[in-house]
């Protein structure tokens, strides 16, 4: 441990490590273990952990059908709502399992006999507060392929991919995914070649109008990749358009609400329901996927209050009261959001090893919640760390960076016996995969140190 706090590389950093033998209770190494520090996506180990606990493996997010009004002679004399439930993996690319949603919801309608809606169709994410981007996060962060803004009616990761093409007669746009008609660009680019490619979006929440600036030479065929605006509005759209494509008239354009609804005349005529939790976590923790963190961790809110408007200020309050009342000492922590992009979490090594060992000697889902870790040198984000080492394929592990920021919590099985551990490491210097390879050789070392000792009479 010594050895690795006074690396050349690591004399300025601030680092936090516990490992702790989970078959003896004992210590095996630490160094200011309490401090809290920046967790980055090691904060999804809280989130997935308290949501397994408060929900179950087996909860499944719903996606509501409804309809306001009266279906007289094939006509529907009111409004047909998709109201959120959360659910993060709607039409998901991360998901690999091919969604059914559109065409469920479809189907319903056309089972009703309704050949004319004197309507809309209506998304609803209001089961979330609607503030548009998180307050919370980084400017650079905000509305990146990575890192979409949650909304309580998501639907293809909340991201909007396409290409523009530079020509003598201007820019195009072209290869819009998902397809819609609602996204118009303006470009404020220019066609200079002297100067490199270079790009940035600007736009209003909820706004399908982004601002382009930059600089896109002649010649070149641009792939983009960013936040869709409002989700909700692109779910109600498509359901519409599949709608008159099947020969449904609908008298007026989709729209959304972002509003607890007041009325209490809709009816529930169709719920599409998610894939279990401990599916959807798994492949949080194993990509990593802010959006799926956040809507996790947003749902929580319902666990206080199951009519309640989920924020993010209800949702970390639900999970520090949850680990206070399990005897550990959650005051001392920050937690913001779900996913780890905000600068304001701050959590602490022994804060993560405590929740680890609790969830693995205590909680009834403890083989569902390992599970959905992925496994070091073999799968996930942690597919090549500790890859070729005596740990390989040992170690169920999350990982969580951000510039000049590595850390790794979970556990280790080696020698039939079980560790939990965490380490954070803020502010290195030089390249990050030569301070993962010092992190490798510090866990291998100390479990083979550890495993000598419990050999000794």
């Amino acid at each position: 441990m010594d050895d690795f706090v006074n690396s050349d590389n690591l004399t300025q950093a601030s680092i936090g490590f516990l490992m702790r033998n989970l078959e003896t209770g004992k210590t095996v190494a630490s160094y200011q273990p309490k401090i809290c520090r920046n967790p980055a996506s090691v904060t999804k180990l809280i989130t997935t952990a308290t949501a397994m606990e408060l929900l179950s493996d087996t909860f499944r997010f719903h996606t509501d059908l409804e309809m306001s009004g009266e279906i007289k002679d094939s006509v529907l004399y009111g409004n047909l709502y998709i109201r959120g439930g959360g659910d993060p993996s709607l039409e998901s690319y991360n998901n690999p399992v091919k969604n059914q949603f559109y065409e469920k919801i479809i189907d319903t309608i056309a089972s009703l006999g309704i050949k004319r809606i004197q309507g809309s169709i209506i998304g609803d994410p209001s089961i979330f507060r609607e503030d548009g981007a998180p307050m919370n996060w980084l400017v650079e962060d905000v509305g990146s392929s990575y890192s979409p803004t949650p909304s309580g009616l998501s639907a293809h990761d909340n991201l909007l991919s396409f290409v523009i093409t530079s020509d003598t007669t201007g820019f195009s746009l072209s290869k819009v995914s998902p397809s819609t008609q609602l996204f118009k660009p303006k470009f404020e680019l220019t066609q200079n070649k002297k100067m490199e490619p270079g790009w940035r979006f600007s736009k209003t929440d909820f706004s399908w109008q982004p601002t382009i600036r930059g600089n896109l030479p002649i010649g070149i065929c641009q792939y983009f990749k960013t936040e869709l605006s409002e989700p909700a509005m692109l779910i109600a759209d498509s359901i519409r358009n599949r709608l008159i494509a099947k020969g449904i008239v609908v008298d007026s354009a989709a729209t959304t609400t972002r509003w607890k609804p007041s009325d209490s005349d809709r009816k529930v005529l169709y719920s599409y329901r998610s894939a279990p939790l401990k599916d959807i976590i798994r492949l949080t923790n194993h990509k990593s996927i802010n959006l799926y963190a956040e809507n996790i961790f947003l749902i929580l809110s319902r666990t206080k209050d199951s009519t309640a408007t989920c924020t993010n200020w209800t949702s970390a309050n639900v999970i520090s009261k949850y680990w206070k009342n399990k005897g550990i000492d959650s005051n001392k922590i920050f937690q913001v959001d779900g996913s780890g992009m905000s600068m304001k979490n701050a959590i602490s090594p022994q804060f993560l090893v405590d929740m680890l060992t609790y969830m693995y000697k205590d909680s009834k889902y403890s083989k569902s919640f390992i599970a959905t870790l992925p496994t070091a040198g073999r799968s996930g984000t942690v597919a090549s760390f500790m890859k070729e080492t005596k740990l390989e394929g040992k170690a169920h592990i999350k990982s969580g960076s951000m510039e000049r920021v590595q850390n790794f919590a979970g556990y280790i099985n080696a020698n039939n016996k079980w560790y939990a551990f965490s380490i954070m490491v803020s502010n290195f210097t030089g390249a990050r995969a030569a301070v993962k390879k010092q992190i490798s050789t510090l866990l291998n070392e100390l479990i083979a140190k550890d495993n000598q000792l419990i050999k000794q009479p």
